[in-house]
């Protein structure tokens, strides 16, 4: 491995985010697969300078085989793009979610994309860990997370629907939040929902298994499992980690 083919799995990385020698559910193309076998047999000098590289830009070099966890096939390693807790990484930004979201005519500002984005982030969490009884550090489970796109949407509307729409507008300092959830009609809902999981999969952080079926990616997960690790599992009691939630991460906002 030489600087340029150094070069060449930097953009690719940053491009697409992961790289497999092979996989149980997606295809793998040949410029993938090269990259990634060239990782894997590159002299761990190189791979020090790229992960070294990649840490200045915001940026952590992993890479995963089916020794360490589950969903990678016999023989094969997976290396991942991931971003680092409370960093800034400048190839990733707003822009072409606000594009897409945009392009559906209920979603009529910047703020109502960003706002439809971050609703849909919290609710595809609440499917794939708080329904599933599962912990935010719980990597291996995430060849387990499948679910169907009418199941997501049926759960957007069942928020809208049954949680915003009730809200006591007299009871809200301003109802801008509450205008943009209520806005878009019925059919629109699945647009939008559409386009947040086209985001996802674009973003490798979910990836389509069958027609209509998405899941979790291995990046989406150890991503979700290293915020939590460095930021919340240090201040949370082992033996009770929901009352340590209330007790100390609410008061502790509280003061600031």
């Amino acid at each position: 491995m030489n600087n340029t083919d150094l070069g060449r799995a930097q953009a690719f990385l940053i491009r697409y985010r992961m790289a497999a020698t092979q996989t149980m559910r997606r295809s793998v193309s040949r410029e993938e697969r090269e990259i990634a076998t060239m990782l894997r047999a590159a002299d761990p000098s190189m791979i020090q300078l790229l992960s070294e590289i990649l840490d200045g830009q915001g940026y952590i070099l992993a890479s995963m085989t089916d020794l360490d966890v589950k969903g990678v096939p016999a023989g094969g390693t997976v290396f991942m793009l991931v971003r680092k807790p409370d960093s800034d990484a400048p190839c990733f930004g707003t822009e072409r979610m606000i594009v897409r979201l945009r392009s559906i005519k209920s979603v009529e500002t910047d703020t109502a994309a960003k706002t439809w984005f971050v609703q849909l982030w919290f609710i595809l969490l609440d499917l794939i860990y708080t329904r599933r009884n599962r912990s935010p550090n719980s990597l291996q489970e995430w060849v387990d997370t499948g679910f169907k796109k009418t199941l997501f949407v049926d759960c957007v509307k069942e928020y809208i629907n049954d949680h915003v729409r009730k809200i006591d507008i007299g009871t809200l300092k301003t109802d801008a939040i509450y205008t943009i959830l209520t806005t878009p009609k019925e059919a629109q809902f699945t647009q939008i929902c559409n386009a947040f999981l086209e985001l996802m999969c674009e973003a490798a952080l979910l990836e389509q298994i069958e027609p209509e079926v998405y899941r979790q990616t291995l990046l989406f997960a150890y991503e979700i499992k290293l915020n939590f690790d460095r930021q919340l599992a240090p201040i949370l009691s082992l033996n009770d980690p929901f009352d340590a939630a209330s007790s100390v991460l609410i008061s502790t906002v509280e003061e600031a």
